[in-house]
């Protein structure tokens, strides 16, 4: 693998020879960065790859917890009373977070508990029309909750999170140097992509820097936020956990749709995605909308409210956060993808899974480099020994 000639024609020996070096320097450190990472970016990229899809695949996997055969025509129950029924049926210490709401009318909806080590999570499904339960227990027993783990931290905990930190450091470490190890190369990538017919360890390497350059966006962008989420998560997750703080009295709990309906009033044609209750007496009723065609900044905002009484507190605009918070908005739309529109999400399927391509194609070349310098070379004066 070498640069091509004819940009260094121009040069003279001595720039030539230091280009060269810098040439074999930046390929050595893409390498090193490769073996030593390979494996867990493939991992990250399956697992995100398939995560963008969590939704369609939870139908499938899961469809009796996620779905309701035929939706009744009766309206929703109110959620306050549902939520003090269920409350005391999670186990001992855990108390409510969250009530994700339903997107669909034939969608369930579930009411998610937080254990007394403020990570451990319980999860009860339930039919939003008639309040049956069809489903409670840990939440890392279901399909989505299970590789979300395996893929933030590989399911070893606080560590974890410093290891695949460091996978999202080395990926885009990788595609910065494969950018420029190829930088010389990328018109004629154009026009030849793929040059078939001459030989898997060609075609393969043509295939390894076409998706490395269309795919550089990914590399970088899911790399880099990976790498933020993780240094954001994991001194929380090392750390011994501390001891909660008193819990709301969940019976005490106002009404929930009239503060859904003034969150619709206040964002019209947002997603209301979850109702999050406060974590101690003083806390917050939190509502969190999500708008599909925003620009990536401003996907979330979030309506407070006080849970005895219903009164409106704050309403915490995208529109209106500061340049920090903006910043922070921004991560999840960025790494996840399924919070844009269908062409973005599958854009984030594809592009998801381009760096395991990348990793698999690497290893690819590299074992048919290999196996063509150990094959022996016979002369025409060599013989075999009898």
């Amino acid at each position: 693998m070498r640069p091509i000639a004819a940009p260094l024609k121009a040069l003279d020996p001595t720039q030539r020879i230091r280009r060269w070096h810098t040439y074999l320097v930046v390929w050595t450190v893409h390498r090193v960065l490769a073996f030593g990472f390979g494996a867990l970016i493939l991992l990250a990229s399956v697992t995100g790859g398939i995560l963008v899809l969590h939704h369609e695949l939870e139908r499938i996997i899961e469809r009796d917890l996620h779905t309701i055969p035929v939706p009744p025509a009766s309206a929703v129950l109110p959620r306050t009373p549902v939520v003090q029924a269920l409350a005391p049926t999670a186990p001992e210490g855990f108390r409510p977070m969250r009530l994700m709401l339903a997107r669909e009318p034939h969608d369930t909806e579930r009411l998610i508990f937080l254990g007394p080590d403020g990570r451990t999570r319980w999860t009860t499904f339930v039919n939003p029309y008639t309040g049956e339960v069809l489903w409670r227990g840990a939440d890392q027993s279901l399909f989505t909750p299970w590789l979300l783990g395996l893929h933030m931290h590989l399911r070893v905990g606080g560590w974890g999170y410093v290891i695949t930190g460091l996978g999202g450091v080395g990926l885009v470490l990788l595609g910065v140097t494969g950018l420029i190890i190829y930088r010389d190369r990328l018109g004629t990538l154009w026009r030849r992509p793929l040059r078939l017919g001459r030989g898997w360890r060609l075609a393969l390497s043509d295939l390894h820097k076409w998706v490395g350059v269309v795919g550089l966006y990914f590399t970088l962008v899911l790399g880099l936020t990976g790498a933020i989420y993780a240094a954001k998560i994991a001194p929380g997750q090392i750390a011994a956990p501390k001891p909660p703080g008193p819990p709301y009295d969940v019976t005490q709990l106002a009404p929930i749709e009239p503060a859904l309906a003034v969150t619709r009033e206040r964002f019209p044609g947002a997603e209301l995605l979850r109702v999050s209750f406060p974590s101690t007496p003083t806390g917050a009723l939190s509502i969190l909308v999500l708008e599909r065609d925003a620009p990536v900044w401003r996907k979330f905002s979030r309506v407070d409210f006080d849970p005895n009484t219903g009164a409106l507190r704050a309403v915490h605009d995208a529109r209106d956060g500061t340049f920090s918070q903006k910043l922070n908005g921004m991560l999840a739309p960025l790494h996840f993808g399924f919070y844009g529109s269908t062409l973005v999400k599958w854009l984030y399927v594809v592009g998801g899974f381009a760096p395991a391509l990348l990793a698999l194609s690497g290893t690819a070349i590299w074992y048919l480099r290999t196996r063509k310098r150990a094959r022996p070379v016979r002369g025409p004066g060599l013989q075999t020994a009898p």
